[in-house]
Protein backbone atom coordinates (compact mmCIF):
# COMPACT_ATOMS: atom_id res chain seq x y z
CA UNK A 1 0.00 0.00 0.00
CA UNK A 2 2.81 2.13 0.57
CA UNK A 3 3.96 2.21 -2.95
CA UNK A 4 0.83 4.57 -3.90
CA UNK A 5 2.85 7.36 -2.31
CA UNK A 6 5.10 7.37 -5.46
CA UNK A 7 2.32 7.84 -8.16
CA UNK A 8 2.72 11.51 -6.99
CA UNK A 9 6.72 12.31 -7.02
CA UNK A 10 8.59 14.45 -8.84
CA UNK A 11 11.94 12.82 -8.74
CA UNK A 12 14.03 16.44 -10.00
CA UNK A 13 15.65 19.60 -8.51
CA UNK A 14 18.57 19.09 -6.11
CA UNK A 15 21.05 21.35 -3.89
CA UNK A 16 24.78 21.93 -5.82
CA UNK A 17 28.32 20.75 -3.84
CA UNK A 18 30.36 23.34 -2.16
CA UNK A 19 33.21 23.40 0.15
CA UNK A 20 34.82 19.91 0.32
CA UNK A 21 35.86 18.71 -3.73
CA UNK A 22 32.70 17.89 -4.25
CA UNK A 23 31.51 20.45 -6.86
CA UNK A 24 34.93 19.45 -8.55
CA UNK A 25 33.34 16.15 -8.78
CA UNK A 26 30.06 17.14 -10.48
CA UNK A 27 32.00 18.73 -12.91
CA UNK A 28 34.03 15.24 -13.90
CA UNK A 29 36.95 16.50 -11.88
CA UNK A 30 39.47 16.05 -9.18
CA UNK A 31 38.66 12.37 -7.40
CA UNK A 32 36.23 11.90 -9.79
CA UNK A 33 38.21 11.53 -12.94
CA UNK A 34 40.87 8.90 -10.83
CA UNK A 35 37.91 6.81 -10.00
CA UNK A 36 35.66 5.93 -13.35
CA UNK A 37 34.57 2.64 -12.09
CA UNK A 38 32.21 4.27 -9.25
CA UNK A 39 29.35 6.25 -8.96
CA UNK A 40 30.18 7.74 -5.91
CA UNK A 41 33.68 8.60 -5.19
CA UNK A 42 35.18 8.35 -2.09
CA UNK A 43 35.19 11.88 -0.02
CA UNK A 44 35.10 11.62 3.96
CA UNK A 45 32.63 12.99 5.80
CA UNK A 46 34.66 15.52 8.40
CA UNK A 47 33.89 13.87 11.88
CA UNK A 48 31.92 16.90 13.48
CA UNK A 49 29.77 16.27 9.98
CA UNK A 50 29.32 12.48 11.37
CA UNK A 51 28.39 13.97 15.00
CA UNK A 52 25.83 15.93 13.67
CA UNK A 53 24.34 13.50 11.53
CA UNK A 54 24.52 11.02 13.82
CA UNK A 55 22.84 13.93 16.60
CA UNK A 56 20.03 14.95 14.39
CA UNK A 57 19.08 11.25 13.72
CA UNK A 58 19.01 10.87 17.87
CA UNK A 59 21.10 7.01 17.32
CA UNK A 60 20.87 5.11 20.32
CA UNK A 61 21.16 1.33 21.24
CA UNK A 62 17.95 0.20 19.88
CA UNK A 63 18.67 1.55 16.52
CA UNK A 64 20.14 -0.17 13.52
CA UNK A 65 22.52 1.69 11.16
CA UNK A 66 22.45 1.22 7.47
CA UNK A 67 25.44 3.67 6.05
CA UNK A 68 25.32 3.85 2.02
CA UNK A 69 29.01 4.61 0.63
CA UNK A 70 30.21 3.90 3.73
CA UNK A 71 33.77 4.26 3.13
CA UNK A 72 36.38 4.18 5.44
CA UNK A 73 33.37 2.98 7.74
CA UNK A 74 33.68 6.41 10.20
CA UNK A 75 29.84 6.72 10.35
CA UNK A 76 28.52 3.40 10.94
CA UNK A 77 31.70 3.17 13.64
CA UNK A 78 30.30 6.06 15.57
CA UNK A 79 26.94 5.22 15.61
CA UNK A 80 28.31 1.82 17.06
CA UNK A 81 30.01 3.85 19.82
CA UNK A 82 26.68 5.15 20.54
CA UNK A 83 25.29 1.40 21.09
CA UNK A 84 23.71 1.30 17.38
CA UNK A 85 23.74 -1.94 15.44
CA UNK A 86 25.77 -1.05 12.40
CA UNK A 87 26.06 -1.80 8.61
CA UNK A 88 28.22 -0.15 5.89
CA UNK A 89 28.05 -0.81 2.23
CA UNK A 90 30.79 0.03 0.13
CA UNK A 91 31.38 -0.81 -3.71
CA UNK A 92 35.33 -0.22 -2.75
CA UNK A 93 37.07 -3.23 -1.58
CA UNK A 94 40.10 -1.70 -0.31
CA UNK A 95 37.44 0.83 1.79
CA UNK A 96 35.98 -1.77 2.91
CA UNK A 97 38.98 -3.79 4.12
CA UNK A 98 40.11 -0.80 5.90
CA UNK A 99 36.62 0.02 7.07
CA UNK A 100 36.76 -3.42 8.73
CA UNK A 101 40.41 -2.85 10.79
CA UNK A 102 39.25 0.73 11.61
CA UNK A 103 36.19 -0.99 13.91
CA UNK A 104 38.84 -3.71 15.26
CA UNK A 105 41.02 -0.41 16.81
CA UNK A 106 37.71 0.30 18.59
CA UNK A 107 36.88 -3.32 19.38
CA UNK A 108 33.44 -2.96 17.69
CA UNK A 109 33.61 -5.88 15.01
CA UNK A 110 30.14 -7.13 16.31
CA UNK A 111 28.65 -4.42 16.16
CA UNK A 112 29.76 -2.76 13.10
CA UNK A 113 30.25 -4.28 10.06
CA UNK A 114 31.32 -4.05 6.55
CA UNK A 115 30.26 -5.31 2.84
CA UNK A 116 31.48 -5.07 -0.03
CA UNK A 117 28.25 -4.50 -2.14
CA UNK A 118 26.30 -2.39 -4.47
CA UNK A 119 24.20 0.22 -2.54
CA UNK A 120 21.00 -0.37 -5.19
CA UNK A 121 21.34 -4.50 -4.12
CA UNK A 122 21.23 -4.21 -0.29
CA UNK A 123 18.18 -4.92 1.29
CA UNK A 124 16.74 -1.57 3.87
CA UNK A 125 13.95 -2.55 5.23
CA UNK A 126 15.39 -3.73 8.76
CA UNK A 127 17.22 -0.43 9.04
CA UNK A 128 15.87 2.26 11.48
CA UNK A 129 18.56 4.73 10.51
CA UNK A 130 19.76 5.42 7.30
CA UNK A 131 22.87 7.58 6.41
CA UNK A 132 23.98 8.87 2.62
CA UNK A 133 26.73 10.98 1.77
CA UNK A 134 26.15 10.41 -2.08
CA UNK A 135 25.62 12.29 -5.46
CA UNK A 136 22.20 13.94 -6.11
CA UNK A 137 21.29 11.42 -8.60
CA UNK A 138 22.09 8.57 -6.66
CA UNK A 139 20.24 10.27 -3.65
CA UNK A 140 16.95 10.78 -5.98
CA UNK A 141 17.58 7.24 -7.57
CA UNK A 142 17.55 5.70 -4.26
CA UNK A 143 14.25 7.89 -3.54
CA UNK A 144 11.64 5.51 -4.17
CA UNK A 145 13.17 2.24 -2.29
CA UNK A 146 13.68 4.61 0.57
CA UNK A 147 10.16 5.46 0.75
CA UNK A 148 8.67 2.05 -0.18
CA UNK A 149 11.08 -0.37 1.67
CA UNK A 150 11.57 1.59 5.10
CA UNK A 151 9.34 2.10 7.88
CA UNK A 152 7.64 4.53 9.36
CA UNK A 153 9.33 6.66 10.95
CA UNK A 154 12.81 5.60 9.56
CA UNK A 155 15.27 8.51 10.17
CA UNK A 156 17.16 9.14 6.30
CA UNK A 157 20.40 11.55 6.47
CA UNK A 158 22.46 13.17 4.22
CA UNK A 159 25.46 15.13 4.03
CA UNK A 160 25.67 17.83 1.28
CA UNK A 161 22.56 17.15 -0.72
CA UNK A 162 19.29 16.93 -0.49
CA UNK A 163 16.31 14.75 -1.87
CA UNK A 164 14.80 16.81 -4.72
CA UNK A 165 11.13 17.85 -3.80
CA UNK A 166 10.74 16.03 -0.57
CA UNK A 167 11.74 18.80 1.89
CA UNK A 168 13.61 17.70 4.89
CA UNK A 169 12.08 17.70 8.25
CA UNK A 170 15.26 19.52 9.52
CA UNK A 171 18.17 21.09 8.27
CA UNK A 172 21.30 22.13 10.05
CA UNK A 173 24.81 23.55 9.10
CA UNK A 174 28.00 22.47 10.67
CA UNK A 175 31.05 24.99 9.55
CA UNK A 176 30.34 24.99 5.94
CA UNK A 177 28.53 21.60 5.52
CA UNK A 178 24.44 20.88 5.20
CA UNK A 179 22.79 18.16 6.52
CA UNK A 180 19.52 17.23 6.05
CA UNK A 181 16.92 15.09 7.90
CA UNK A 182 13.64 13.02 7.18
CA UNK A 183 11.55 11.09 9.14
CA UNK A 184 9.48 8.84 6.27
CA UNK A 185 6.60 9.06 6.69
CA UNK A 186 3.00 6.36 6.40
CA UNK A 187 0.65 6.24 4.01
CA UNK A 188 -2.28 8.31 4.84
CA UNK A 189 -3.31 9.20 1.38
CA UNK A 190 -6.68 7.69 0.47
CA UNK A 191 -10.38 7.67 1.49
CA UNK A 192 -11.40 7.14 5.31
CA UNK A 193 -14.47 6.69 6.98
CA UNK A 194 -13.99 8.76 10.65
CA UNK A 195 -15.40 9.00 13.98
CA UNK A 196 -15.41 12.34 15.37
CA UNK A 197 -15.67 12.93 19.24
CA UNK A 198 -19.55 13.68 19.18
CA UNK A 199 -19.85 10.32 17.70
CA UNK A 200 -20.67 11.58 13.73
CA UNK A 201 -19.06 9.59 11.09
CA UNK A 202 -18.21 11.85 8.46
CA UNK A 203 -15.90 10.94 5.08
CA UNK A 204 -11.98 11.82 5.27
CA UNK A 205 -10.03 12.26 2.28
CA UNK A 206 -6.24 12.65 2.37
CA UNK A 207 -4.00 13.65 -0.71
CA UNK A 208 -0.54 13.06 0.35
CA UNK A 209 2.82 14.70 -1.09
CA UNK A 210 5.93 13.14 0.98
CA UNK A 211 4.73 14.87 4.46
CA UNK A 212 2.00 17.16 3.65
CA UNK A 213 -1.30 16.59 3.49
CA UNK A 214 -4.43 18.08 2.21
CA UNK A 215 -7.70 17.15 1.77
CA UNK A 216 -11.65 17.37 3.45
CA UNK A 217 -12.94 16.15 6.24
CA UNK A 218 -16.68 16.04 5.76
CA UNK A 219 -16.98 19.46 4.12
CA UNK A 220 -14.22 20.95 6.09
CA UNK A 221 -10.74 21.27 4.08
CA UNK A 222 -7.59 19.74 5.85
CA UNK A 223 -4.13 20.78 6.18
CA UNK A 224 -1.55 19.45 8.02
CA UNK A 225 1.81 17.33 8.04
CA UNK A 226 2.97 13.65 8.83
CA UNK A 227 6.08 12.30 10.99
CA UNK A 228 6.48 9.12 11.09
CA UNK A 229 3.26 7.62 11.83
CA UNK A 230 2.19 10.76 13.79
CA UNK A 231 -0.08 12.79 11.73
CA UNK A 232 -1.13 16.43 12.36
CA UNK A 233 -4.00 17.99 10.55
CA UNK A 234 -6.53 21.14 10.92
CA UNK A 235 -10.69 21.52 9.81
CA UNK A 236 -12.38 23.49 10.70
CA UNK A 237 -10.66 25.72 12.65
CA UNK A 238 -10.47 22.61 14.96
CA UNK A 239 -7.12 20.49 15.71
CA UNK A 240 -6.59 16.77 14.85
CA UNK A 241 -3.43 14.31 16.20
CA UNK A 242 -3.05 10.67 15.87
CA UNK A 243 -1.41 7.71 14.61
CA UNK A 244 -1.56 6.46 10.97
CA UNK A 245 -1.49 2.55 10.78
CA UNK A 246 -2.42 0.08 7.29
CA UNK A 247 -6.17 0.48 7.93
CA UNK A 248 -6.99 2.58 11.04
CA UNK A 249 -6.07 5.83 12.30
CA UNK A 250 -6.21 6.21 16.24
CA UNK A 251 -6.75 9.52 17.62
CA UNK A 252 -7.45 11.68 20.67
CA UNK A 253 -11.00 10.95 21.10
CA UNK A 254 -11.69 10.36 16.99
CA UNK A 255 -10.90 7.76 14.56
CA UNK A 256 -11.00 6.56 11.09
CA UNK A 257 -10.87 3.48 9.35
CA UNK A 258 -9.67 3.21 5.64
CA UNK A 259 -12.20 2.19 3.09
CA UNK A 260 -11.48 0.01 0.43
Amino acid sequence: MRALLLAVLLLSGCTTAYGDGMGDILRGQGIAAREPDYDVPYVPTPEPVVDAMLAMAQVGANDTLIDLGSGDGRIAIAAARRGARASGIEIDAALVERARRNAALYTLTDRARFTRANLFDVPLRDASVVTMYLLPKINLALLPRLLTELRPGTRIVTHAFDMGEWRADEERLVADRRVFLWIVPAVAGGDWLATLPDGRQVPLHVDQRFQDVTGTLGNAAINGTLRGTAIRFTAAGRSYTGTVGEATITGDGWRAVRLP
